[in-house]
């Protein structure tokens, strides 16, 4: 799997990752300031011990001798020796260690190769010297960075599995909006699974899919009802126009009915709403085919074909959608009329333009709407507004994306790119 850092999964990664090193690595460092703190108040201990066993060594009668580090002097040789406290790695133990003696009780600080404290009690009129000690206690903390490291690991992997689980209903629910976006057939209901706040999400998401699908399917009843209605009574108009004694007036009543029949059928192809099951087709060579019956028809088209045998659709849906681009184009717009497919980083792409004076760009949007037509006056016979309707279900069918957009020469184009992905699937 790619992880990306702007899904919900590479976020939750991300977050997770940033809150365990940045929490387990302030622990580690809270950690090391108390050890240090440790270090100090354990050398302290043992500067007091050894400040009072050295007062328990002259107080002793004969007195003990002392160690060689430790010395008893007067103010002149506490002078020359030593000096004030100053800063640096002993400022803190010499503080810390001031603390516990009592009050009056004056201290300085030899530093050489063994630096020495100098001790004036106010019960004792002679200096005491003796060494600072370090406590080496307890051993460095770098042991620990492996563990904390070990345990980060870890607790990142389990951190990423319930994440995982987490954002696997969202992946699902995306993919079928997707679906659902494309009407590519049946979005079968989700497992409501996840936190409560995901399954409510998800009951909500099918009880929409499901009225979407009634809805539509009632109005496809609907439409094809209404076009099946009406084939009868057509028939007989056009028969009743072929036992008319006046060629003129049966000649306008034929193209009436011819007329009617067109919208009908066009009712008939947006009512249907599945998938052929039929297998793809190259798309170069059927535009070459679909040119030559067009030519015969009295509307010839252009060919630009550089796509390739790779990109394939489905014969019939191919037709309708070019069929009505150029009926639209031929209608609406002016000739020549020009076919031209390519492959590009983002797809495969199927252009049509021609040279009329295009559409609006405030109806760019809803051009694409069932039953919209921009200019009823204008739009002829046998066109009810669902020419580009149709090719936008077929196009998003087929999984891809429909484009309009006005030429800077004039002319509208049509453009619909199909992702690799899609079409590969469907061949």
């Amino acid at each position: 799997m790619k992880l990306r850092i702007d899904t919900l999964f590479g976020r939750m990664a991300l977050l997770i990752a940033a809150v365990l090193v940045i929490s387990h690595f302030s622990w580690l460092a809270i950690l090391r300031m108390d050890r240090r703190q440790q270090q100090v108040d354990y050398s302290v201990e043992q500067m007091l011990f050894q400040l009072n066993s050295i007062e328990h060594a002259l107080d002793a009668r004969p007195p003990l001798p002392l160690p060689s580090l430790v010395e008893v002097a007067g103010s002149a040789s506490a002078a020359e020796h030593a000096t004030a406290p100053k800063g640096g790695r002993s400022r803190r133990l010499v503080e810390q260690f001031s603390r516990r003696l009592p009050a009056g009780t004056q201290l300085r600080v030899e530093e050489e190769s063994t630096p020495r404290l100098w001790i004036k009690l106010p019960t004792r009129h002679e200096w005491i010297a003796m060494p600072m000690l370090w406590v080496v206690n307890p051993p460095p903390d770098n042991r620990l960075v492996p563990g904390v490291i070990l345990v980060v690991g870890v607790a990142m992997v389990f951190a990423l599995l319930v994440a995982w689980q987490i954002q696997r209903p969202v992946r699902d629910m995306a993919g079928a909006a997707e679906r659902l976006a494309r009407q590519q057939g049946g979005v079968q209901p989700l497992r409501e699974r996840g936190p409560h706040e995901l399954r409510q999400l998800i009951q909500r998401f099918n009880q929409m899919v499901s009225d979407l699908a009634r809805i539509d399917q009632e109005r496809n009843t609907m439409l094809a009802g209404i076009a099946h209605d009406l084939k009868t009574p057509l028939a007989r108009l056009r028969l009743r126009a072929e036992m008319l004694s006046d060629p003129k007036a049966a000649a306008g009543v034929t193209r009436d009915v011819e007329s009617m029949s067109a919208i009908v059928e066009q009712f008939l192809t947006f009512a249907q709403s599945g998938e052929p099951a039929a297998r793809p087709v190259p798309v170069d060579k059927r535009m070459t085919e679909l040119a030559a019956s067009l030519s015969e028809q009295d509307r010839p088209v252009e060919l630009a074909l550089a796509a390739g045998e790779g990109f394939r659709l489905i014969a019939t849906q191919l037709d309708r959608i070019v069929g009505n681009l150029v009926d639209n184009a031929y209608a609406y717009g002016l000739p020549p009329v020009r076919i031209a497919t390519q492959r590009q980083a983002d797809g495969w792409h199927l252009i049509v333009e021609d040279s009329g004076p295009g559409i609006p760009t405030d109806a760019v949007e809803r051009v694409t709407l069932p039953f919209v037509r921009l200019d009823p006056a204008r739009g002829g016979n046998a066109h009810s507004g669902l020419g580009l309707a149709i090719v936008d279900r077929l196009v998003r069918q087929s999984g891809g994306k429909l484009a309009l957009r006005n030429r800077p020469e004039g002319g509208l184009m049509v453009e619909m790119v199909f992702p690799f992905a899609p079409v590969a699937q469907a061949a």
